[in-house]
């Protein structure tokens, strides 16, 4: 019995051992297994960095400047900051640009009165411990610090496209006729026009339009309004836009004045010999012609083959204008000659006379042949018939028989004239 027990014994402590050696065996076996998983892990998600490109640097606290009347201007290019970012993969391949946010603090970081240092910090969804580190390509935001003015603009009003067929734009009315800008001095006096430009395509009647105003230079290029402030520049200036009605009428002129005193207009031709005006539909009802002035030909009292250009936008009735500019000129081609005289000789008996008192009778044979200097031009001069040429002498003053100093007057054909101091001597007798 005693063997037995020993043999048992030893038996047992033979499966101690054997046990306790199997879980040194698993204890170490977990162990390598975790320290896999964490190399396999690291290696994995690793830490790295990713490129952030073109994050936008906002200015902070510019109220200190402009309490003074002070303006701040950001250097072109220089509010734009790219960044290196350093976190494990998985969180990289999340990130961009909208999770990070730069600041350029004026109060606290502005060095030198002309940089601002710039800030960088993580915005984005996850716990801004899982960025490791941040990198940027600029420390700072150059800036120009200057006087802050405001200025009054006159608004230019301007359009593109037509109305609707048959209508012209009659007039653009901008809501405000001037505007005031404000912003730093350099770049405000740089402004020399602001123009209100709206499209006025296929409208009718009256029609507001908006726009965003337009500030330009002296050559006509646009001027950058970031650092302004002004009404209209977010595309809320609006602009009033009125259309007319559309009619083609003749054009003629007043001749009696083209020429000078002692000339004669031989000729006259003007192009073109039409227009289109615009106006109120009931105006124009009543307009065929346009009634250009003497005045308007000839105001310089030019001889020989004269050329003038006139305005006639200035002749129109109220209410009436020229929609296209080229329009309101008309050439006008006229060739004017000096005047000729010829002396045409008048009987008496080609005499009318007129309020022959009773009891008393001209005597044709003793009164004098009446010498009339007529002035013309030479060719109608040449035509003049006398049959087209009256001559009356008023003898209502002469009572008694005798010979008489009578004034006459002569009826021309247009395009002639004579003296008007014109007399004739007239014999008077008794009748039988």
């Amino acid at each position: 019995m005693t063997a037995a027990r020993s043999g048992s014994g030893k038996d047992g402590e033979r499966m101690k051992a054997k046990i306790f050696d199997n879980l040194l065996f698993k204890i170490l076996a977990l162990l390598m297994a975790v320290l896999l998983w964490v190399v396999v892990v690291n290696i994995d998600d690793a830490v790295s960095y990713k490129k952030i490109s073109g994050v936008k640097v906002n200015l902070i606290n510019t109220d200190v400047l402009t309490s003074q009347d002070q303006t701040i201007r950001v250097e072109e290019g220089t509010d734009i900051v790219n960044l290196t970012v350093y976190a494990r993969s998985s969180v990289l391949k999340s990130l961009k640009a909208e999770d990070f946010s730069a600041t350029a603090d004026v109060k606290k970081d502005l060095l030198y009165d002309n940089m601002v240092k710039i800030g960088v910090s993580y915005v984005g969804s996850l716990p801004s411990s899982s960025i490791q580190k941040i990198e940027q390509d600029r420390s700072n935001v150059l800036v120009s610090i200057e006087k802050q003015v405001t200025e009054q603009f006159k608004v230019t009003a301007k359009y593109t496209g037509e109305p609707s067929d048959g209508l012209v734009l009659g007039s653009l009315v901008p809501e405000q006729s001037l505007v005031e800008i404000t912003g730093p001095e350099s770049v405000v006096e740089k402004i020399k026009q602001v123009v209100a430009e709206v499209d006025i395509t296929g409208i009718t009647g009256t029609a507001v339009r908006s726009c965003s105003l337009k500030l330009q230079n002296s050559d006509g290029d646009a001027i950058d309004g970031t650092y302004l402030d002004y009404v209209g520049k977010n595309g809320d200036f609006e602009v009033t836009a009125t259309t007319l009605s559309t009619k083609l009428v003749g054009i003629s002129f007043d001749v009696s004045q083209a020429a000078p005193e002692g000339y004669g207009l031989l000729s006259i031709s003007y192009k073109p010999e039409t227009v289109t005006i615009a106006g109120e539909k009931t105006a124009l009802t009543t307009i065929s012609n346009l009634e250009i002035p003497a005045e308007a030909l000839n105001p310089e009292g030019k001889t020989g083959s004269v050329q003038n250009t006139v305005d006639i936008s200035q002749y129109l009735p109220t209410g009436i204008q020229i929609p296209k500019e080229d329009d309101k000129s008309i050439v006008v081609t006229m060739e004017i000659q000096e005047l000729e005289t010829v002396d045409y000789a008048f009987a008496p008996a080609q005499i009318n006379y007129d309020n022959l008192p009773d009891g008393l009778t001209v005597d044709e044979d003793e009164s004098h042949t009446l010498e009339i200097p007529i002035r013309g031009m030479q060719h109608d001069l040449a035509t003049l018939s006398m049959d087209a040429v009256e001559v009356h002498a008023d003898l209502s003053s002469y009572r008694k028989a005798g010979t008489y100093t009578v004034p006459v007057a002569v009826t021309l054909p247009d395009g002639f004239s004579c003296p008007s101091d014109l007399t004739v001597d007239v014999k008077l007798e008794k009748a039988d």
